[in-house]
């Protein structure tokens, strides 16, 4: 997707701490163009890029031996990452996760109401 700036896609952390992540209908026909779990990573990679390239709000893979979230492969949010110079990710301020991840598609609850919440994992530091 070349333009994700055209796409709607809001993000909000709620009183609660809670992340609230909201499409409006071009997104949610575009995702709905999406034909497997690979197509929908690389859409929200590509639908969140305009927040993370502005150091805010990016998404990553908890699987990939991310030593943020221990043993999950819950889709994370992270506030705010960076690297480091040895190449070590680095986690600054909140992070939320997507705890339903195994029996539910964050991506296809997103697409289907328009809207999803991430849990609010915990507030770190440089790890």
């Amino acid at each position: 997707m070349k333009d994700a700036n055209l796409i709607g896609l809001n993000l909000t952390v709620l009183p609660c701490g809670a992340l609230l992540m909201m499409a409006n209908n071009s997104t949610r026909n575009y995702l709905a163009t999406m034909g497997d779990d690979t197509d929908f990573n690389q859409a929200m990679y590509d639908l969140l890029e305009p927040f993370s390239t502005n150091g805010g709000f990016t998404l990553f893979d908890a699987g990939a031996g991310n030593p943020f979230v221990g043993l999950t492969s819950a889709p994370c949010i992270a506030e705010s990452m960076g690297y480091l110079d040895d190449g070590a990710m680095e986690v600054n301020g909140r992070l939320w996760w997507f705890e339903p991840y195994q029996v539910r598609s964050y991506v296809q609850e997103l697409r289907i109401k328009g809207r999803v919440i991430f849990d609010a994992a915990c507030e770190l530091a440089t790890v």
